[in-house]
């Protein structure tokens, strides 16, 4: 029997709300929806907590907030997509 992480689900739940595959957004709404990221100051904390993680040297806290980062970035990926499907749909590029 496979075990789901709950990260797995909670992907999993995301897809099926978010539902990426459907580019039914308004315009604005996608374009709005693609200027979205990570600040820098983000950006570093990932990068300094996945050297700690490749060196084996995570703190239970640091590696709750790793997958943290991992939920929010999936999102993040999973609204974009769409965004883009939805850009697309309408004839235009994002």
């Amino acid at each position: 029997m496979s075990v789901i992480s709950p990260v797995d689900r909670g992907v999993e739940i995301l897809t099926r709300t978010i539902q990426p595959a459907e580019g039914n957004l308004p315009i604005e709404a996608a374009r709005s929806l693609l200027s979205f990221q990570l600040s820098p100051t983000d950006w570093e904390r990932v990068n300094d907590l996945a050297a700690k993680a490749r060196a084996g040297t995570l703190t239970l806290e640091e590696r709750a907030e790793l997958a943290e980062y991992e939920r929010i970035t999936c999102m993040l990926e999973l609204l974009q997509s769409k965004a883009r499907l939805s850009l697309k749909h309408a004839g235009l590029s994002s």
